[in-house]
């Protein structure tokens, strides 16, 4: 899938950072990959392009144009999101007018942030159960993937807030399963897909499941060090700090 971009951006945020195109490319891509994002309107490998706005301290909004109506929101707002920054993510939500959205895809996503507000900001369970159950039911493209993850994560964290683990155990483990199909998917955000398995983590180790926590930390770090990223790692390290630690593990634990 092609991304267009604003290429310029990209340059003058490397010369603000007196990067050459050589330093910024380091263990990214190649030099001329560089030369051809910041020449061109439009790029095809979005794990590279995030690569590279992650080192130029940009967002990938920031770079994108996009012309649908609420595209360009939708991306502050799963930015919010992906924070937590759920009251701000919220506010922008608000902007938003269903009616006018013009694919499944939007609409999806629009159930999918729902979800996350009505649970964290209106701390309304039945609300939030809906809208997560809604997306999943009504909008099954192979594009929504992640979304579904993300849904299906939004459902175990509303069960979990129940008392119903059992639940809760179901909607987590079927949001990995989805994970582990996309992770390699190109046109799927790397590291949306690490902000939500950093998520999945956290619920396990509130659960005290420290060995599925820990096989999950694992799998997740394996593929940042093979992409010679650092993104999360300190958070990573700090679950797993905690997995270990609860399982007596004190030293191995202390080193992490």
């Amino acid at each position: 899938m092609t991304t267009m971009i604003n290429g310029s951006a990209i340059r003058k945020a490397r010369k603000a950072k007196k990067m050459s195109q050589a330093e910024l490319a380091a263990d990214i891509c190649t030099q001329a990959t560089i030369s051809s994002i910041e020449n061109q309107n439009s790029y095809k490998n979005l794990d590279i392009l995030c690569k590279v706005c992650h080192r130029l301290d940009l967002k990938i909004t920031d770079v994108t144009h996009n012309s649908r109506y609420g595209d360009r929101l939708f991306s502050y707002i799963e930015d919010d999101m992906r924070r937590h920054c759920y009251l701000q993510a919220n506010e922008r939500i608000g902007r938003v007018s269903f009616e006018k959205l013009e694919t499944q895809l939007s609409k999806g996503k629009y159930y999918c942030y729902q979800g996350y507000a009505s649970l964290y900001i209106d701390d309304d369970i039945e609300e939030a159960v809906y809208n997560f159950n809604l997306m999943l039911s009504q909008y099954s493209q192979s594009e929504l993937a992640f979304y579904r993850a993300w849904s299906n994560l939004g459902l175990g964290l509303a069960y979990q807030k129940s008392g119903k683990e059992d639940r809760t155990e179901r909607f987590i483990e079927e949001s990995i399963k989805i994970l582990n199909q996309i992770k390699n998917d190109d046109k799927v955000d790397f590291f949306a897909i690490v902000d939500l398995y950093v998520d999945i983590i956290a619920v396990q180790v509130e659960l005290e499941h420290y060995e599925r926590a820990l096989d999950l930390c694992k799998n997740i770090l394996n593929r940042l060090t093979k992409s010679n990223s650092i993104y999360k790692i300190d958070i990573l390290e700090e679950l797993e700090s905690k997995c270990l630690y609860a399982q007596g593990q004190i030293v191995q634990g202390t080193m992490k």
